[in-house]
């Protein structure tokens, strides 16, 4: 299909179907994004305080709460002063969810779930206002890259393996605005060998998906000496974190610049990378906290998204663990940056004796193993680690000793740890893939991050 008949006709068409305002959103932040960083300031402020005035009227919820803290939210100076307001967890949602969605009328609503990889899935209302502004802040970070609506794209996402009638609609939909998903569910041999071909059949201006299956993905090309598909200017990698060695094997095997968004369906979407490298916040869409920070400024993501009016998301923990940079892009844009994003609380994991361990710290003794095809690392306990190994053949007596001994050494002797083979490793009901996880490292973060000297 034509890109520009796509972009200027059937994708605003259907986007404006649908209740969604994603074309006249996305002319405002063309312009809003140059605004200096106090203009930037002040257009937050003021979406804040409006955001917050609906709350207390619609959401019995946060009318109690705001009553309860003593706060005009109406009247808030600065925003800073959100940390006058109670936070938000992913218990009370689940727990008073009928108390935190609003009353008032706002049409049609979408249900939300996340996908739950951290303890039970969330759900959260979304209305059509909240949905368009998000794809619009989706749509303007990938024009930095020069991909325009509507062009063709690829997309490798968690879909069904069968289709129904309602999923051979949608595909119909996605040929009609240039847009193609491959399914994220199967990353087999075969299934691989399929998305190639399809990808230098449909040849896209861009890609975008789980950084776990691009990354597989381009692992396999790489190893079928397959060329780079023509015309693909840029990869978007979302849902979970993209590591170095991630991004050096999209861009080797695509040949084109590789970018991240970060965001969770509970909380919406939070930064997009730039061409120059920075993480922006999508500012008109979201303020972010960092909570607690530590010496470096690091500590748990806490979002209010300033669009979410059917189900008011304020202060909302993430569960994430991140920082701000007050330094300046060098692309000019006053959207506030994020130094990083190191990953869910769960993606660390925590020694017997206390030490923080980056999940990459552990990702590096296994990656360059050339007996291993895939591995997970799941902390079940303080002092147990369990070793999911995925190998090319079955591992020797010796092979799996050097394993555990290089954990060993990195965890102390106070650890045990478990290797278990398997012959391939699940993915996530969502399709996702975690490398690592721990379930005891979230509240021993939590602890250190609010230790006070």
């Amino acid at each position: 299909m034509n890109a520009a008949l796509v972009g200027r006709v059937l994708l605003p068409l259907h986007e404006w179907s649908k209740g969604k305002p994603t074309f006249p959103r996305l002319r405002e932040l063309e312009r809003s994004q140059w605004l200096s960083p106090e203009a930037m300031r002040s257009l937050q402020l003021e979406r804040l305080r409006a955001l917050l005035a609906f709350a207390a009227e619609h959401s019995p919820y946060y009318r109690d709460a705001f009553a309860g803290v003593g706060v005009d939210p109406g009247r808030l100076a600065a925003l800073g002063d959100l940390a006058r307001l109670p936070l938000l967890d992913r218990e009370t949602v689940r727990a008073r969810f009928d108390d935190l969605r609003s009353r008032a009328p706002l049409g049609r609503l979408q249900r939300r779930s996340s996908g739950g990889s951290s303890g039970s899935p969330v759900t959260v209302l979304v209305d059509m206002e909240r949905m368009g502004l998000q794809e619009a802040c989706r749509l303007r970070a990938h024009r930095w890259f020069g991909v325009e609506p509507g062009e063709r794209e690829i997309i490798l996402w968690g879909s069904p393996l069968e289709l129904g009638a309602q999923d051979r609609v949608r595909a119909l939909r996605d040929r009609l605005t240039n847009s193609r998903l491959l399914s994220a569910f199967d990353l087999g041999e075969a299934a691989l060998a399929t998305h190639l071909a399809e990808i230098q059949r449909v040849r896209p201006a861009k890609m975008y998906g789980y950084a776990s299956a691009l990354h597989v993905l381009a692992q396999y090309a790489e190893r079928q000496s397959a060329p780079p598909p023509r015309g693909l200017r840029a990869i978007f990698a979302t849902a979970e974190p993209l590591f170095d060695f991630q991004r050096k094997a999209l861009q080797s095997a695509f040949g084109c610049a590789v970018a991240t968004e970060y965001g969770c369906r509970d909380g919406g979407l939070i930064a997009l990378e730039c061409p120059e490298g920075g993480l922006h916040v999508a500012a008109e869409n979201v303020v972010v906290e960092i909570l607690d920070p530590d010496a470096e400024g690091r500590g748990e993501i806490a979002v209010t998204n300033l669009a979410s009016r059917a189900f008011p998301m304020i202060r909302y923990r993430t569960g994430d663990v991140g920082s701000l940079d007050p330094a300046a892009c060098r692309c000019g844009r006053g959207l506030p940056l994020l130094r990083s994003v190191e990953g869910r609380q769960t993606d660390f994991l925590v020694t017997p004796r206390g030490r923080v361990l980056h999940a990459l710290s552990v990702i590096y003794l296994l990656r360059e193993l050339p007996t291993l095809d895939a591995f997970r690392v799941v902390q079940e306990a303080i002092d147990r680690v369990v070793v999911w190994l995925q190998p090319v053949r079955p591992l020797s007596a010796a092979e799996r000793d050097e394993i555990r001994s290089r954990f060993e050494l990195l965890l102390g002797a106070e650890c045990r740890v478990e290797i278990e083979e398997v012959v391939a490793l699940p993915r996530t009901p969502s399709g996702k893939f975690r490398y690592v996880e721990s379930k005891v490292a979230a509240d021993a973060l939590r602890a250190i991050m609010t230790r006070r000297s």
